[in-house]
Order: structure tokens, then C-alpha cells, then sequence
């Protein structure tokens, strides 16, 4: 095992590249926190870190953690919104931010200081990338790391079963999605200009969707929740942590990957209930391909949420690459 390359994944969930920056989680001791994207499983201890890191962010991740429910981050002067891509000066060290593709705002990270190796890390991404982060040292995302992880469709084939279901069961009635931030946003440019009906969703996630808007995505107008006199169709939307019913009135499409067959992008559970795979996920090949355009020559499987065994496995086993599972713990004892 590589003794030089300073990273690994604390208990915490943070991801530590070198001494001075974590990703997604707070680490006594690291100056730098880079925030990747929004989604609940990478705010770990974030407030703390406001009161004792000075944040850096892209400006869409900053705009949606205003709108969202840290009323104070507009007047906070530790926290550094960054036109992504971009890269941000610490000491003699160099921290470059590039689209990661998982949702709007999200990041790759990589650190380069003098003397040392060039560092990364890959966040949440999805396959195939624009612009896939270059360094020596990679610390890989394994949600989708087990080698049955696949998808046999393209993301735009599971777009278009999705349009199409939808279509099909407005015809008997309103119907309810559910899904994650980012996945709902862009169920939401499928669904623009393609259905008539009118759009619901939650205060919070109306406000997530009007930064969206602001970015540029083409999203149509979104009202917060039905109205008393209900249309007869509708579709209403649902993320995380928005109450949702429990006999609802019509459909219900839920918005995953997980769990999906490798062949069909859709799930039927019943005539009214079905699973479609959208995913803002690389697959397991996907991840292989990641590894390989970043270059790196060693690599750690962030094991925080399982596959992480299995991935390290896999990347030596093809791809003749040092690989190894994260050890979740606060340590530099391999370099963490």
C-alpha cells in the first residue's frame, strides 16, 4: 500500500485529500471543506463546519443551500461560492472544482500542492463525463461498485419510458412522483413542454426548482401544492422530506435505479405503481471507465455506503490498478 498519497475516508464520512481539506464532512483539523452537492448523505456535520472551516462550494450548490434552510450562509464570509469550473488558492495548494454531471452544482475535487502528488476525489458523478478530474490518487464514489450493478439501456432510453408512462397513465387520473433532488429536476425538463396538465410540489421543493430555473434549465412552472378544487389531472412531485400520502388518488412513479433490472428501465408493481431508473449514478462499468480516464495509478473505494470491498477488488483485478476500500477512520497512518 502507497504510504505518499494523503487520503481516505474518516468515520465521519468525510472524505480527506491531504491535511488541510475534507469533502462532504467536517474534520477537526482540516482548514478546507469542499462541499460537492446538496444531497442529505454528503451534509454530514456541515453545521459545525460552518462555525470552524471556511467552505468552499460551486455558486448553483450555494444558491441551493440558501434556498434550502441555511438562512444565514448569504452573510457568512467563510463560505466561497466558485463559477464552476474553478479553482480555489489555500497556501501554495490549488483546489479545482469541475462539473461532476450527478446534479446541479455538483463537483469533482482536485488538490495540488507543491511536491506532491495531485489528489482527488470523484463525488457523486455520472457516466459518461465532459471533463473527468486528472490526478495520481482518486478516492472513487461506490454507490453503483458491485460488478451486478448495470444498466443495459441508456439514460435516455429510461427518459423516454418515463415520458411515455406518463403520458399513459394521465389518462386515468393524477399521478405522484417521487424521487431525489436532481432526479426530480430532471423528470421535470422530460416533462416540460410534453404535459399539459398542471405541476405540484411542496414550498421547499418549489423553491429548489426556481434556482434550477435560474441556472438555465428548462423547467416549467411548478405551483406549491393542489389547490382546494382539484383538476382532474395532475402530477405532483416529492423529495425528500416532503410528506407524502398514503392512499394516493391515481399513479404513483418512483424515481431509482436501485434495485433496477440490467434489461428495462421500468418496474411495474401494480396497475398503479411502477419504478422507473433514472439515475444521475455512473453504473459499475461506468465507475471502471471513470477510474481509467482520471488516470490515477492508486485509488481508494469510499466504503461509507457499502461496495466499497468489491470495487477496490475490481479495480485491481482489471484494471491492474493499487486499489483498496476506504478505512473510515481519522487516521494517516495510510495516508488518510
Amino acid at each position: 500500500m502507497r504510504s505518499d498519497y494523503q487520503l481516505d475516508v474518516a468515520a465521519s464520512g468525510a472524505v480527506l485529500l491531504g491535511p488541510f481539506v475534507s469533502c462532504d464532512g467536517f474534520h477537526y483539523g482540516s482548514a478546507i471543506r469542499v462541499q460537492t452537492h446538496i444531497h442529505a448523505d454528503h451534509m454530514a456535520g456541515f453545521e459545525t463546519s460552518k462555525g470552524n472551516q471556511t467552505i468552499v462550494t460551486s455558486d448553483a450548490t450555494y444558491a441551493l443551500l440558501a434556498a434550502d434552510l441555511n438562512a444565514d450562509i448569504p452573510y457568512r464570509d467563510n463560505i466561497k461560492a466558485l463559477s464552476t469550473p474553478a479553482t480555489f488558492t489555500y497556501g501554495q495548494a490549488e483546489i479545482a472544482l469541475v462539473s461532476s454531471g450527478h446534479m446541479l452544482g455538483s463537483v469533482q475535487v482536485a488538490v495540488n500542492s507543491p511536491g506532491a502528488p495531485c489528489i482527488g476525489y470523484s463525488g457523486d458523478f455520472q457516466w459518461p463525463l465532459e471533463r473527468p478530474i486528472e490526478v495520481e490518487a482518486l478516492v472513487i464514489d461506490s454507490t453503483y461498485g458491485a460488478p451486478l450493478s448495470l444498466r443495459r439501456y441508456s439514460q435516455e432510453e429510461a427518459e423516454q419510458r418515463l415520458l411515455e408512462l406518463m403520458l399513459d397513465r394521465l389518462r386515468y387520473g393524477p399521478v405522484h412522483v417521487y424521487a431525489y433532488r436532481g432526479t426530480i429536476q430532471r423528470a421535470l425538463q422530460v416533462l416540460s413542454g410534453n404535459v399539459t396538465c398542471p405541476l405540484f410540489g411542496s414550498p421547499r421543493l418549489c423553491a429548489e426548482i426556481e434556482v434550477y430555473r435560474r441556472f438555465g434549465y428548462p423547467i416549467d412552472l411548478v405551483a406549491s401544492n393542489v389547490t382546494e378544487t382539484k383538476p382532474d389531472k395532475f402530477v405532483m412531485f416529492y423529495g425528500k422530506g416532503d410528506g407524502k400520502p398514503v392512499a394516493p388518488e391515481g399513479s404513483t412513479i418512483s424515481l431509482s435505479a436501485y434495485m433496477s433490472s440490467r434489461d428495462d428501465p421500468v418496474l411495474q408493481y401494480s396497475e398503479r405503481a411502477y419504478r422507473v431508473a433514472l439515475s444521475n449514478h455512473a453504473d459499475f462499468d461506468g465507475t471502471l471507465e471513470y477510474v481509467q480516464a482520471t488516470g490515477a495509478q492508486y485509488v481508494v473505494a469510499d466504503n461509507t455506503r457499502g461496495n466499497g470491498v468489491q470495487l477496490a477488488q475490481e479495480i485491481a483485478a482489471r484494471l491492474g490498478i493499487e486499489a483498496r476500500p476506504s478505512l473510515g477512520e481519522a487516521t494517516y497512518e495510510w495516508g488518510g
